[in-house]
């Protein structure tokens, strides 16, 4: 049987130090079918730089401005996809290192949507994320304990096959700036409207409500930075994040799981306000509900497109929930 080929993107925008580390575990990497594709969103020199020192190991594609996170992996989907040996694309961080048996522990398992055990880079023996959680507040956490329902990957490392973003695609709604000759034009995976941040829950909600299972490879080891370009908790991270998530939200529901989940919901949006209020920074998170709510307008031709293709109950959705508004471990 053969070994499906798959294509990794990494995204990469300032942090050249990073790069060069995540591209030097990648050439250890012992599984024998896989390419990588380096999307470049910086206008520096950094495409000849890593031209000169990784050679034909990496596909450089170079874009004329930074298109964020969503646009600048759609731009490398749309190039791994126009080639039809490729049977999957690996989404990676560029802030990350992965282990020599990673991308083989990756594809042995039997799902569409794929994350792996994702490590702190600073303390190997602490977990970063195993995926991504959803709440029955609606509200998405870092997956941290095997037991915890895993939702889908999270964007900093997911494998996704072919067939599943070819299901879930967006077609001819946001053309991208950059167009590349025979890859897709007018088509995307991530909304580009969300630039950065809750595009891997939206895309993964698109694949659940279309029947696709997630998996979870325990064997398969990054080391994650973290936050290396916004910083954690940075303004525009807490802006993008929870005004995506509205948005996210309302495209993937239908109006009686809308209907049903609007206690938790407000009630999950309240805890947040409450808590960046605390915070001293209640401006940028009632920005980012009020901006995410003037939005829904923009978000009905998408919302009508994504429940034209649902077709797992909500009942089967609804299972996908973790109890509880916030996980245990945020509660200790």
């Amino acid at each position: 049987m053969r070994l499906p080929y798959i294509c990794i993107i990494i995204l990469h925008y300032k942090n050249l130090a990073d790069t060069r580390e995540c591209l030097e575990s990648l050439q250890k990497l012992d599984y024998p079918h896989f390419s990588v594709i380096v999307v470049n969103n910086d206008i520096s020199d950094h495409k000849i730089v890593l031209e000169h020192e990784y050679g034909d190991f990496i596909k450089i594609i170079q874009n004329s401005q930074n298109l964020g996170f969503c646009e600048g992996n759609n731009v490398g989907i749309r190039y791994a996809l126009a080639d039809e040996l490729t049977d999957a694309v690996l989404l990676l961080n560029n802030d990350t290192a992965v282990e020599k048996d990673f991308l083989g522990k990756m594809v042995e398992q039997d799902a569409d949507m794929i994350c792996p055990r994702m490590m702190q880079f600073y303390n190997k023996d602490k977990i970063d994320n195993l995926g991504i959680v959803l709440m029955s507040s609606g509200l998405p956490f870092n997956r941290t304990d095997e037991n915890q329902k895993l939702f889908c990957p999270n964007g900093g490392c997911a494998l996704y096959t072919r067939k599943l973003l070819e299901a879930v695609a967006i077609h001819d709604q946001n053309p991208h700036p950059n167009p590349l000759p025979n890859t897709g034009e007018g088509v995307s995976y991530f909304d580009p409207l969300y630039f950065a941040y809750c595009e891997d829950l939206d895309l993964g909600w698109r694949a659940r409500n279309a029947g696709f299972e997630a998996g979870y490879a325990k064997g398969a080891v990054v080391y994650h930075k973290g936050s290396a370009i916004h910083g954690k908790l940075s303004d525009f991270a807490v802006y993008h994040t929870y005004r995506n998530l509205i948005w996210t939200q309302f495209k993937n529901m239908p109006l009686t799981m809308l209907l049903r989940r609007l206690p938790w919901l407000a009630l999950g949006n309240l805890a947040i306000t409450a808590y960046y209020i605390i915070k001293g920074r209640g401006r940028v998170i009632l920005k980012a509900y009020w901006n995410g709510k003037i939005g829904l307008l923009r978000m009905m031709r998408s919302r009508k497109e994504n429940l034209k293709q649902k077709t797992a109950p909500n009942k089967t959705i609804l299972s996908l929930f973790e109890k509880g508004l916030f996980p245990k471990q945020l509660m200790k």
